[in-house]
């Protein structure tokens, strides 16, 4: 309205000029010339001028723009080693400095079509050697508020697996450097191409989020990449004064074409090869947060239909307590991932026992840190990981250790603590 009242003297001050100038020319133009505007022909032009030039003044009005960056530096301990004394790296990290790895930055871009419809854009860059900070679209959809607490959405989605999908990359959110790697770690994929519908609702004094989806996606593995087709889940996120809870299920078509290798004195992995087979991925967590107190846990299980059972069924869950005192938060977290479904001793005598070794984890840790709020939206974290307990009688595996001249090799620590140190400053903007 203020932008109307400041230029519409300025154009009556040029519908008069007009005016005037037009009388003029109409004195010496033969009457067979075409009769310049109406008044209000001008005045329904100069509106539409004015409603273009508001509609550019309210620009950021209709556009949001966010980010989150993190920078952060981890190292392994000096002393882990496999049974023939060679040095082993965490997730590719040595026992130097890391500063690739767990750094990267984004920003998100939410811009409001007309009142029901929004764009959402979120640019990604990380730092990690298979990416080395070049941008990516990790999400790309519209949205479409059916009403209004009713929401579709259609494009590159975040995948809805865990209770803290929502902001996987924006490590300023939650208390970690690293989210537990036994948990989130499982499948090394964060978004998927579909359709979702978001319901709001509420019981009483609970709200809730409900999330139906539908989609695909690629997933790279050791064994090759995992075709996903017609992944359908559900999950409910419901909040209560401090509590939060989620649960999820998702069922999908997994397809997986494997080798034949006994040409090479190995074995014919062929037969075991996945064809549309049933896979599905279950979700629990609650949180508890009032301020003080934090207290999280999440419980998931990954499993596929495989031939001989050789994928693993894979149950995985974290404990977190947390407790902030001034701008300082404390906070221990206890996770562990776990392969079940076959017995495969070291002699791996079987191409299926060959095939579990390789896709089953098997790992515990004990992780310490503390954040400090260094100012609204900025903090510093630094945080020490103890992992153990690699394998029992059915698995041997290296979780997520790995010998970097033979990364496919099963080649788990010797030593029971090998340690993992990471420091950050994470912001959001």
């Amino acid at each position: 309205m203020k932008q109307r009242q400041l230029l519409a003297p300025v154009v009556l001050l040029c519908l008069l000029t007009q005016t005037s100038t037009a009388n003029d020319q109409q004195l010496d133009t033969p009457a067979t010339e075409t009769l310049p505007p109406s008044t209000e022909q001008r005045l329904a032009l100069a509106e539409s001028r004015l409603a273009s030039l508001e509609q550019q003044n309210s620009l950021e009005d209709r556009v949001r723009i966010n980010g989150f960056i993190s920078f952060a530096m981890e190292r392994t301990s000096n002393n882990v080693k496999n049974a023939s004394g060679d040095p082993l790296n965490y997730r590719g990290v040595d026992d130097s400095w890391d500063t690739r790895r767990l750094s990267r930055a984004g920003v998100q871009f939410n811009a409001r079509i007309d009142d029901r419809t929004e764009a959402v854009v979120q640019l990604l860059a990380r730092g990690d050697a298979a990416n080395d900070y070049n941008v990516d679209a990790q999400w790309a959809y519209i949205a479409y508020d059916i009403n209004p607490d009713l929401t579709a959405r259609a494009g590159r989605l975040v995948l809805p697996f865990y209770l803290h999908s929502q902001y996987f990359q924006a490590g300023y959110a939650y208390p970690w450097i690293e989210l537990p790697a036994e948990v989130y770690g499982r499948i090394p994929k964060e978004t998927h191409e579909g359709i979702d519908l978001v319901w709001r609702t509420g019981t009483g004094p609970v709200s809730h989020n409900v999330n139906l989806f539908w989609g695909s996606m690629d997933v790279e593995g050791i064994n090759g990449v995992y075709e996903v087709r017609n992944q359908t889940g559900l999950n409910i996120r419901s909040q209560w004064q401090n509590w939060t809870s989620f649960i999820g299920y998702t069922f999908s078509d997994v397809s997986l074409p494997l080798p034949d290798q006994s040409g090479a004195g190995f074995y014919d992995f062929s037969p075991l090869s996945l064809d549309e087979a049933y896979a599905y991925f279950a979700t629990a967590g609650i949180q508890y947060d009032n301020g003080r107190l934090l207290v999280m846990a999440e419980t998931t299980q990954l499993g596929i239909n495989s031939e001989e059972n050789w994928f693993p069924k894979t149950p995985s869950r974290y404990l977190t307590v947390g407790y902030r005192f001034g701008q300082w938060m404390p906070h221990l977290t206890w996770a562990q991932s776990e392969a079940r479904g076959k017995n495969c001793p070291q002699t791996l005598a079987s191409a299926a026992c060959v095939l579990y070794s390789d896709v089953g984890y098997r790992q515990k840790s004990w992780t310490l840190g503390t954040r400090y709020e260094l100012t609204p939206g900025v903090a510093l974290k630094a945080e020490a990981s103890r992992y153990y307990d690699f394998s029992n009688d059915s698995i041997n595996t290296s979780g997520y250790f790995e010998n970097p001249a033979l990364p496919l090799l099963i080649d788990p620590p010797v030593n029971d603590n090998p340690l993992v140190f990471r420091i950050a400053v994470e912001a959001v903007f």
